[in-house]
């Protein structure tokens, strides 16, 4: 059986059916951003796993347009290139996935509102190509869950609490999607 790290944010904290599979670890941290997410790979270089699962971005997006009051701004692009090389050269035989960033929906307080949500989910499949082109650019396999959750241009209110964490629901969305693209992590 294969040794599976998933690594992230809240999104990948809160993936609590993947506690149902004995080979898989979630490292998962809320509120984590890349910046974060890079000292965590000494972390991850102890588990030795065969695969890792990263979904990581939306907080540093959220940073980047002062969503959060002690917002700063992330060299994205760096930060995330950074990470991908952190891990594929401590985990040279580590099969990687990477993750799209999920869009968002309006949220009821705040400057996530519909406009915002639109536009930025605009954004975010901007974002999504250039972490699609990064790995291709580490030997990593893309998995576009960005279109799984999207209607009408929002992330799916049946599968968000919030406007960007997950419902039950849309755990079940993202497992299964999972299953369908990655087998050999439940194998």
């Amino acid at each position: 059986m294969k040794k599976v790290v998933f690594m992230g944010d809240s999104i990948t904290a809160q993936f609590k059916l993947l506690s149902q599979y004995e080979n898989i670890v979630n490292i998962g941290v809320g509120g984590y951003k890349t910046t974060e997410l890079i000292p965590l790979v000494k972390e991850l270089r102890l588990h030795q796993p065969d695969i890792v699962v990263l979904l990581i971005g939306i907080n540093d997006f959220l940073c980047n347009k002062r969503f959060f009051e002690h917002g700063y701004t992330i060299p994205f692009h760096k930060t995330y290139d950074t990470l991908l090389d952190m891990i594929t050269v401590n985990l040279p035989r580590t099969k990687l996935y990477v993750v799209s960033m999920l869009p968002v929906a309006p949220r009821k307080e705040g400057m996530l509102n519909e406009t915002n949500a639109l536009k930025w989910n605009e954004e975010i499949a901007y974002i999504n190509q250039f972490i699609k082109h990064q790995s291709k650019v580490y030997r990593a396999t893309y998995l576009d869950l960005y279109h799984e959750f999207i209607k009408d241009g929002m992330l799916n209110s049946e599968y968000s609490l919030d406007g960007i964490h997950l419902t039950e629901k849309g755990y079940l969305t993202y497992l299964d999607f999972l299953k369908k693209h990655t087998e050999e992590i439940f194998i």
